[in-house]
């Protein structure tokens, strides 16, 4: 027994980061089975406490400190590729592999304590009080109606470029900046809104960014909402209120995106009003189209002509940047949200659709086909 013992003290503490990864990743599948302790402890509490704390302090950086360590280990990466290379040959390989392995794992284990387990929370739907069940596809045609009337009705009051193509009033930094304010409203009556952090921030990479498809990313070690900044005026606000909703800690993807709906539609500038809707009707008329391609071209005659300008121009701006990065990059985010337990990985987007039909039928903004036997939209 000794000498168990005493070669368990000539182990490297450093390994204790390796073995705490598998410990982890089975922690996350565990409290999915006690949500209501998992919002209790952590992230209705502790968690959130601290990402307010994090991300307030970086919110008084006019920079984003997390796109400096991107690309800190970006550099890192490369070196330790070359490193590695001239260790295959001089010796000492296997040290250096151990030491990037143990790195990672420490990654993982704080990514983890600090914002992952969000991953095993409670449905947003069970959080803020709605029922999701199966939908008809008469009921996403009548979501997908409303979302269209809504739109055009929106359009109107938007500033438009010389190419009659929406765009903002204001710059980058005073939409990030108004933010607040719709959460603000959102957290009167749900907690889960309710608190206080930093205001997204633009990356100075955009343009690269543009080429693997990514419209923001959300930094749990800094608690930063980062933006592509570059990305067309349109979704823009609705992108940003999607990256507020990591920092709250909504970690689902879909969940995150009918967030960002509700903080726009409860926004009192039209901006943000009309950003919000077009990102429900893409996903709605998305699902639509999946599940019957007739009733949505019919939809699609009632667009006005302003929403669909915008549309296309939305569509057109994303074209030249399509190829094998975007690819890669959707296999990378793809395989992230899966590890993260997201189990339909990119098809999770989907699901927003579900959220929004129990939202509109809760309002009565449209109303319950008597036919309720077939899925629709719902990415299951």
């Amino acid at each position: 027994m000794r000498d168990v013992l005493f070669r368990f003290k000539k182990l490297p503490k450093s390994l204790i980061w390796i073995l705490l990864v598998p410990v982890f990743y089975g922690l996350g599948h565990l409290l999915e089975g006690h949500p209501e302790a998992l919002e209790k402890y952590y992230a209705g509490s502790v968690q959130k406490s601290v990402m307010q704390g994090i991300s307030t302090a970086t919110g008084l950086l006019p920079f984003s400190l997390a796109e400096i360590l991107f690309v800190g280990h970006g550099i890192d990466l490369v070196v330790l590729i070359v490193t590695l290379a001239v260790r295959l040959v001089k010796g000492g390989a296997l040290k250096l592999l151990y030491q990037a392995v143990v790195y990672l794992s420490a990654v993982y284990v704080l990514f983890m304590l600090i914002w992952g387990l969000n991953y095993s929370r409670q449905p947003l739907a069970v959080t803020i009080g709605l029922e999701v069940r199966p939908y008809a596809v008469e009921e996403l045609y009548a979501l997908s109606e409303q979302l269209v009337n809504q739109a055009n009705v929106l359009r109107k009051d938007q500033p438009i470029n010389d190419e009659g193509v929406m765009k903002l009033a204001s710059d980058r930094q005073d939409l990030f900046s108004r933010t607040v304010l719709g959460y603000d409203q959102l957290g009167a009556t749900e907690a889960i809104f309710r608190g206080s952090w930093g205001p997204p921030k633009s990356v100075w990479l955009s343009e690269a960014m543009l080429y693997t498809g990514i419209t923001g990313i959300f930094m749990p070690f800094t608690g930063e909402a980062n933006v592509n900044s570059r990305v067309p005026d349109l979704l823009l606000p609705a992108n940003a209120m999607h990256e507020k909703a990591h920092q709250m800690g909504i970690a689902r993807e879909d969940e995150a995106n009918y967030a960002a709906y509700l903080a726009c539609m409860s926004h009192p500038d039209a901006d943000f009003q009309y950003s919000g809707t077009v990102l429900a009707l893409i996903h709605a008329t998305n699902a639509l189209y999946r599940e019957d391609p007739d009733a949505y071209f019919d939809l699609r005659q009632r667009y006005g002509e302003g929403l669909s300008k915008d549309l296309a121009a939305y569509s057109a701006f994303w074209k030249p940047y399509q190829g094998k990065v975007n690819d890669t990059a959707d296999q990378i985010n793809d395989t992230y949200l899966k590890t993260n337990r997201q189990a339909d990985g990119v098809k999770s987007y989907g699901r927003m659709v579900d959220l929004l039909l129990a939202d509109f039928l809760s309002d009565g903004e449209i109303k319950a086909s008597v036919n309720t036997g077939g899925a629709a939209g719902s990415g299951r």
